[in-house]
Parts: C-alpha cells; structure tokens; sequence
C-alpha cells in the first residue's frame, strides 16, 4: 500500500512540473545565473536547466482541480517518500516573498526510471523528455510544497548528489526571489 501511495505521490509530482495548467497564475522568480530557460515557461510553470552540472529547477501550479489544504497534504508526502525509504529528511520553510511549505529532500537513482511507468498521469513529453541522457545519474532532490491564496505550487530542484548542496546554495538568490500569486484572487 505505501509504495502504491508513494507511485501516486511522486507522479502527482512530477506531472504537475510536466503538464501546462489552465489555471490563473503568477510565477516570478529571478532566473539562476548561467542556466538555460525552457521554451514553454509561462505564469504557471517555469523550468531552467544547467547543463554543465546536470541541474533542474522548476516551479509549477497546481491545476485547480487538486487543491489540497497544504496543512493536510505536507505530512502525507513525508509519510509516503519515508515508507520508501528515499526521504532524507523534512521540514517546514518559510522563503521568497512570504512563502511558506514543506521542504522534502530526497535520494534517487535515476530521473530514466519514472518514464518506464505506464502510468497514464506522468506526460512523457513534459519535463522527464527534455532531459537529455547526461541528466540520468544518480541524484538528490528537494521537493517544496507551498499554497498561495488556495493553490498549490511544487517547487523541484534535482541535481547530481555529489555537488547538490554547492548548486543549492548557488540558486539561492532565485528561492528567495519567488513571488507567487492567484490572479484570480482579490486582496
């Protein structure tokens, strides 16, 4: 059962940085420095890649339909990636502009894996396509989970274990700028 709930969870996950939402968005960030745009960045999903150290970040909102109280939905990924045993460890982290979720780091063998489901949820032409086969080494991740005026947004960072701290703290600029926002919310 856990691993079912686990397959779920990192699908979600990852079909979400993967699939164009049709909800109203803002995504601002500063770009990392050096690193390459994705083509199809927009206000409700942005990607940049570094191909000298194998990196990935991206920021995405949740599709309308899987809102989830984040105070609710935090502690069931930390179970589910804890069952599996890929959870390094977890906490709650407040960043950006007045940005609050669970932060998740976790180990993985390689990104290749997660496109050999048969999974109908995980859009293989998304982001797991545009990873060229250099990308596909053993890594760490930091998954953050973060609600903004009732939608959910999933912040990735994937990146080579050896150098994953050093690249983290390179693009701390860029988790600091984030700002998101609903346009369809009133304030």
């Amino acid at each position: 059962m856990s691993r079912l709930l686990f397959l779920i969870v990192l699908i979600i996950t990852f079909s979400l940085l993967s699939a164009p939402s049709l909800a109203s968005a803002s995504i601002k960030a500063i770009a990392p420095r050096n690193w390459q745009a994705s083509p199809n960045n927009n206000s409700t999903a942005v990607r940049w890649f570094q191909n000298s150290t194998k990196s990935v970040f991206a920021i995405s909102k949740a599709p309308n339909n899987l809102s989830f109280p984040l105070l609710s939905l935090g502690p069931m990924v930390a179970q589910a990636i804890a069952d599996e045993g890929l959870l390094e460890y977890a906490d709650q982290i407040s960043f950006g502009h007045s940005n609050y979720g669970y932060r998740y780091f976790i180990n993985l063998s390689s990104p290749s894996q997660l496109l050999n489901f048969s999974n109908p949820l995980i859009n293989k032409n998304g982001l797991l396509s545009q990873l060229s086969k250099d990308y596909d080494v053993p890594f760490k991740g930091m998954v953050l989970l973060t609600q903004k005026q009732n939608s959910l947004y999933v912040i990735l960072f994937v990146n080579p274990r050896q150098n994953f701290f050093s690249v983290l703290n390179e693009i701390k600029p860029t988790l600091d700028s984030i700002k998101l926002s609903n346009s369809t919310a009133t304030s």
